[in-house]
């Protein structure tokens, strides 16, 4: 098998792996959907739509644009109006319909799945850290303040949620634009416009999307923008640059060959990774003016370069004519890069507690011994509870 397929392999296993997980709520609650949707087959549709939404935040940057304050993992706002476009604009915990057009550089995307839905009226909620305006907040594997809640789950970043019949207290009149009339929709909990939620209000089923759903593939994308760009800076400048320290400032480290992603020139001598002008960038923009650095997403991200491939080598190494043997490998083959998404902070027994970002042992980056061992050669590790590192090469 090739890099490519294998890294595609790695790409659809964690896809798989949140399709799975997100299935976890609904099984504990399968009665009510057993119960009150099955005539409707509502919970497909919303399941549907959860993956829709989910996708729509892991690609926003490629679909958006690479903006100050876009990024990766921006939702739309709810919409005003029934099956209408997202409000430009919303507040924190903002709840509404779940829009079902989208107009964007004169274009209309409608979303075919909603047909399903017939004449129900979808409600839809937003946590406050992953609006797509405003969004001023610093969105990237670390934990916000403002996301909402389901019963005991307290990382949730939307929710969806699909009224039962019409009960006596409650009046729906099938008008456009009701945000006043959540209550003849909702019950309980979910009706009080803030940004707690359940699942036991008996006439309501709901669906979240969870953090730790989207987070890997927000993590994975941002992954694949930073491997097109040290490619792109590759064939501008004909090597890789030098990393920078652990529990560092972003500063480029002269010889430096891992470490973290440089933000800045530091003790570097070559054109600074940052300050590079990207194809897939706005016209005139530097990388460090996009939602990359602003996020401080270089800091989250572990980064290896071969010697052969480095500036000091680079031009006579990693050119593709007689070039040496590369030293780095994942899993037996050889590679130029290694680039580690290293997440969110976990408690591991390498750490000895909880990881410290801080700190210049590397078990506060890294979180098992597959990568934290390895010299030269590296396996692609798997996401699990002890770790939420991700690996992506470039051969």
């Amino acid at each position: 098998m090739n890099s490519l397929s294998r890294q595609n392999g790695v790409a659809l296993l964690v896809a798989m792996m949140a399709l799975l997980t997100s299935t976890a709520l609904y099984i504990a609650s399968e009665h009510q959907s057993n119960t009150r949707n099955n005539k409707d087959n509502v919970l497909p549709s919303l399941l549907a739509a959860k993956q829709a939404l989910m996708a729509y935040a892991v690609n926003y940057a490629d679909n958006y644009g690479h903006n100050t304050r876009g990024g990766v993992g921006r939702l739309p706002c709810p919409a005003i109006a029934r099956f209408s476009t997202p409000a430009r604009s919303c507040r924190p915990d903002a709840i509404g319909y779940l829009p079902s057009v989208w107009e964007r550089d004169g274009r209309q995307i409608e979303i075919d799945y909603l047909e399903r839905f017939l004449d129900r009226d979808i409600w839809y909620a937003i946590s406050a850290d992953h609006r797509y305006n405003p969004s001023f907040n610093t969105l990237n594997s670390y934990r916000g303040q403002g996301l909402l809640s389901v019963d005991s789950l307290q990382d949730i970043v939307a929710v969806l949620i699909a009224p039962g019949a019409e009960s006596e207290a409650q009046t729906r009149t099938g008008s456009d634009s009701q945000y006043s009339a959540i209550a003849d929709y909702l019950e309980g909990e979910n009706a009080d416009a803030d940004s707690e939620f359940t699942v036991t209000e008996e006439n309501d089923l709901l669906v979240p999307i969870r953090r730790a759903e989207i987070l890997p593939l927000m993590e994975r994308r941002v992954l694949g923008f930073v491997k097109q760009w040290l490619i792109e800076y590759k064939s501008v400048h004909g090597f890789y640059p030098y990393a920078s320290p652990l529990a560092g400032n972003g500063a480029c480290e002269q010889s430096l060959l891992r470490g973290m992603l440089a933000s800045e020139a530091g003790s570097c001598a070559e054109h600074p990774f940052a300050d590079m002008l990207f194809s897939d960038l706005p016209s005139g923009r530097a990388l460090r003016q996009t939602w990359f650095h602003r996020y401080r997403w270089p800091s989250l991200i572990y980064y290896l370069v071969d010697e052969s491939c480095s500036p000091a080598n680079g031009l006579v190494d990693c050119d593709g004519v007689d070039d040496p043997e590369r030293l780095l490998r994942v899993d037996g083959e050889q590679v130029e890069v290694i680039l580690i998404s290293v997440g969110e902070p976990i408690e591991n027994d390498i750490a000895g507690g909880l990881q410290i970002r801080d700190d210049i042992a590397l078990a506060n980056y890294l979180d098992t011994d597959v990568l934290l061992l390895a010299d030269t050669e590296f396996t692609v590790p798997l996401l699990a509870d002890h770790s939420n590192d991700q690996l992506v090469f470039i051969d």
